[in-house]
């Protein structure tokens, strides 16, 4: 309730309290009020009772009237004060109060004096100034006590006035002095109360900023990941409880790392920012975007259609958005989003297999259609099973018993002799049987399991090298997980040295791939690789969209050109175009060049007339066992197409970045 404007001077608080307005200390009053009130009544009610028994000789009836209405304005007043009133409603029912007293008194001298009811009118000073709310009030009513003591001394016993006069200015002292006790009293009651005010309300605020830190993404202001899994926790409730399906989709920035690297932090944080605003834009009221962490982002949206087409709607609009171009101050770039989108329909399914085959969905899409949307399926979910199988087989096997290498001959065209050999990882499982490397590869990154993996087929390969001519390379591909971690680093080239092999004929190959996610790790990693005395080859160049910066910041000796444009070099001019640009840009750089996946005459006579040295594929040699190399080293170099294996298995490299 807010005190009237008409008395709202500030009383000074105490040290470190907030100003205290006369309307609030007013205010503060209306307990003190209904207390009185219901002093007022009784005293009124008995005096009633007495006059009934007991009437007066004379004017009985005025008096009885006056006592009734004395009684009946107490009730009412004491009925009025249930409610929060005003400072100027107190007021009033302070006044009616004081002047109800005040009247009967003075009624009675004046039809029954007697000079000891004289005591009345000093009484009731004190009594009205701990009433009354207002010191406007209080003064009044001491002012009016005060002159209607002097008025009925002077008129009925005038030569005792200064005698009276003296014990009216004793009342109107302790109504002062009480009117200043209880107001201090109450300040201070005031005071504690706005001072709690004041307290809760901090602390109202201070709870809503940290409820705000804890369920926001400080950068993008997105619910941060512990409201999107809140949020999810609360729409499979509703799923199990009202049957109300929900998509989820999980979102991957595709390229952030190499523009945070290239641009700076600034604009990695822009990028991610315009994001976030391009997501919730794409969600509308109904949906919510969230921001997980790094350059990955969930929505959760309502299904009120659970067929494919509609669902893939929202991921194509989110495809659609993210593919704009970002403005990001001083740079624009361009970039995609691999979108994991799954129907929630089953309440059978806890959080956690929602989000593990949403995840699925979204390694499908990043692995197989970078920057389009994957909706999970029956076929997602036979691959999720069969990976699922793999990984635990991965956790429970033995590295140096079920793993061997393989190894595929490089070949010289200006020498005519193979002068190298590139190892390639095989799994020969007793519970799966053969696995094939483009499955187990991912899922021993996935399970966090590749560095052994790639210690026990270095180990491997090493030792086999050991058996080679000195005049042979060894060609090894490195996980981004071994690049990423500065102890696999150690450790690989650790065995390197402890193998006693020549550094400058082990080369290592890295692919675009696995340098995308930590640009200034990868290159850190390089370096040592360089300074070791290993080369280092860029493999699959092409297929990337940073190649050249990567050329430009990285000290690599060799490309390795993929094969995908080779198979296509005959057919597709573009192919032919991108293979021979290749290859005089690497004559220009001064730097090897390994053509890949050559399994033709055909495709081998192309690649001369260009200029090309060394290759590699099928028509040289398919991947063979160790104990084959060297009997495949003493018979003399024929280039006839081999009857090929399945290619997308037996190409599949030690480790995939």
């Amino acid at each position: 309730m807010r005190p009237d404007s008409q008395d709202q001077s500030e009383t000074p608080a105490g040290p470190g309290g907030l100003p205290v307005r006369n309307g609030e200390i007013t205010i503060a009053y209306q307990p003190i009020l209904r207390g009185a009130a219901i002093a007022v009544m009784g005293y009124f009610l008995f005096d009633l009772v007495t006059r009934l028994a007991f009437p007066v000789p004379t004017h009985p009836e005025v008096m009885l009237l006056a006592v009734l209405a004395g009684a009946l304005s107490a009730i009412g007043v004491r009925a009025y004060l249930r409610s929060d009133r005003s400072a100027a409603q107190l007021e009033v029912a302070g006044s009616i109060l004081c002047l109800s007293l005040f009247l009967n008194s003075n009624l009675q001298q004046t039809l029954y004096f007697s000079d000891e009811n004289l005591l009345y009118s000093v009484l009731m000073m004190p009594i009205f100034a701990a009433i009354l709310p207002s010191r406007r009030t209080i003064s009044v009513a001491i002012m009016m006590c005060f002159a209607s003591l002097v008025w009925l001394v002077q008129t009925n016993i005038p030569e005792r006035m200064s005698d009276y006069f003296w014990i009216g200015q004793s009342g109107v002292a302790a109504g002062i002095a009480i009117a200043l006790i209880l107001r201090n009293a109450v300040l201070n009651s005031v005071k504690a109360r706005l001072d709690a005010i004041r307290d809760r309300e901090t602390a109202e605020i201070l709870a809503a900023e940290a409820r705000h830190l804890a369920e926001c993404d400080a950068l993008t202001r997105l619910p941060n990941r512990r409201s999107f899994f809140l949020e999810l926790e609360s729409r499979l409730a509703r799923l199990r409880s009202h049957g109300e399906p929900f998509v989820l989709g999980l979102v991957d920035l595709d390229g952030f790392k190499p523009v945070n690297d290239t641009y700076g932090h600034a604009a990695g944080d822009e990028m991610l920012k315009s994001v976030a605003r391009r997501l919730t834009g794409i969600a509308g009221d109904s949906a919510m975007p969230a921001r997980l962490g790094g350059d990955e982002f969930a929505l959760i949206a309502p299904a009120p259609c659970t067929r494919t087409e509609t669902v893939l709607q929202l991921g194509h609009r989110i495809e659609a958005r993210l593919s704009e171009p970002y403005d990001l101050g001083e740079y624009t770039c361009k970039g995609s989003g691999s979108v994991g989108l799954l129907v929630c329909d089953d309440p059978v399914l806890s959080t956690h297999d929602i989000m593990e085959r949403a995840d699925h969905a979204l390694y499908f899409a990043k692995r197989a259609l970078q920057g389009k949307a994957v909706l999970f399926n029956a076929a997602l979910e036979h691959e999720m099973t069969a990976s699922s199988q793999i990984d635990k087989a991965l956790r429970r096997c033995d590295y140096a018993a079920e793993f061997t290498v393989k190894f595929q001959p490089q070949y010289d065209l200006v020498k005519a002799k193979i002068v190298g050999f590139e190892a390639l990882a095989r799994w020969e499982s007793p519970e799966l049987g053969t696995v094939s490397p483009d499955v187990f590869i991912p899922a021993a990154e996935r399970a966090g399991l590749i560095r052994p993996l790639t210690q026990v087929l270095l180990s491997k390969a090493l030792a086999e090298m050991a058996r080679w001519p000195d005049d042979l390379m060894l060609s090894f591909n490195l996980s981004a997980h071994d690049l990423m971690s500065p102890q696999a680093m150690d450790s690989v080239l650790d065995t390197v040295t402890a193998s006693g092999m020549t550094a400058s004929r082990i080369e290592f190959e890295i692919t675009e791939t696995a340098m995308m996610s930590d640009f200034n790790q990868a290159r850190h990693a390089i370096n040592r690789i360089s300074q070791a005395g290993h080369s280092v080859a860029l493999d699959d160049f092409g297929v990337g969209y940073s190649s050249l910066q990567y050329l430009q910041q990285l000290p690599v000796s060799k490309l390795k050109i993929d094969r995908s444009f080779v198979s296509a070099m005959l057919t597709d001019s573009s192919s032919f175009k991108i293979v021979r640009t290749m290859l005089s840009l690497s004559q220009t750089l001064d730097l090897g060049c390994v053509i890949e996946g050559v399994e033709t005459e055909a495709q081998m006579h192309i690649l001369r007339t260009l200029g090309a040295r060394h290759v590699q594929g099928y028509l040289i040699g398919a991947p063979m066992a160790a104990a084959d190399v060297l009997p495949r080293l003493s018979e003399p170099t024929e280039l006839r197409p081999s009857a090929p294996e399945s290619l997308a298995s037996e190409r599949m490299r030690t480790a995939l970045g």
